[in-house]
Order: structure tokens, then C-alpha cells, then sequence
């Protein structure tokens, strides 16, 4: 439940310290790979085993989830914003692999993406799956993860 911390940028750098120091490697060689947890929350009783964080709570604007395919698929008429399910944070070690027909989604604490001055709103971009459509494809929708349904 990363929408619980003040400062969720920090946690997230927590975790990949944690990953630096058990590993023995520094902390500028760990990357983020992302996986979606197939799993609902009651169903997960323990962290994850190869390290990294279960994120839950986020919700995906402009898009929905499509469980059946695994990837990103348009929004059903009327709805604005889709529940996302669990996200596996994993951090590995590495150079960022560039895979096609995945999406850089921008992850925002507000749906005013924006923030401030002193408190930008943008935390990290999680790579998602596009399915058919090109990573410009989402970007025009202005696809995006929120930690927040409201301003």
C-alpha cells in the first residue's frame, strides 16, 4: 500500500538499499522490474521471495486492466479510472532492458499531475505491458498510475 506513505519516493529507495546491501553491489546498478501478481491480496500471506516489494492500492487512468490478456486494454465507456492489481517491485541488477510493447507508465500520487513546487506528484514510471497498441498509443490517452483517486 504505497498511497500510506508521506514520501513514497523514499521507501521505494529504501527497498532498493535493502536489495544493495544484502547483494553487496551498489545501489546506482539496481533497476526496477515490474510483474503483476495474479494473486488478490487475501490470497498473498508473505512477501516475495527473490526480494522486492507487493504494491497494491494503485488505480490506472485513462486504461483498464485486462486480466484475461495480461496488458493494458481501453477503458470500458464511462469509467474513468480501473482498479490495478498487485504489482510485484522488484529490483534487479543491470542496465534497463528497452522491451517493445511495453508502456513507461508515469506513477503519480495525485490525479493533479503537476504537484508543486516543493512536492512534485510524479514518484516513478512502471513498465506495463501495451498488448497490440504502441507505447505512443498510451501516451496520447495520458495513461497513467495514480496513488490517489482524489485530489
Amino acid at each position: 500500500w504505497l498511497s500510506g506513505f508521506t514520501y513514497p519516493s523514499g521507501f521505494l529507495t529504501a527497498v532498493l538499499q535493502t536489495m544493495s546491501r544484502a547483494k553487496g553491489v551498489a545501489i546506482d546498478t539496481l533497476n526496477w522490474e515490474f510483474h503483476v501478481v495474479e494473486k488478490s491480496g487475501d490470497e498473498i500471506t508473505e512477501g516475495p521471495k527473490d526480494g522486492g516489494v507487493f504494491v497494491c492500492g494503485l488505480y490506472l487512468e485513462g486504461a483498464r486492466w485486462d486480466f484475461s490478456e495480461n496488458q493494458l486494454a481501453e477503458s470500458l465507456p464511462m469509467e474513468l479510472m480501473s482498479q490495478m492489481p498487485i504489482l510485484h517491485f522488484k529490483p534487479v541488477e543491470g542496465k534497463k532492458k528497452i522491451n517493445r510493447n511495453m508502456y513507461e507508465c508515469p506513477l503519480y500520487m495525485y490525479p493533479v499531475r503537476t504537484g508543486t513546487r516543493e512536492r512534485p506528484s510524479f514518484v516513478i514510471s512502471v513498465d506495463l505491458k501495451s498488448g497490440n497498441q504502441t507505447d505512443d498509443h498510451w501516451t496520447k490517452r495520458g495513461v497513467a498510475l495514480l496513488l490517489s483517486s482524489s485530489e
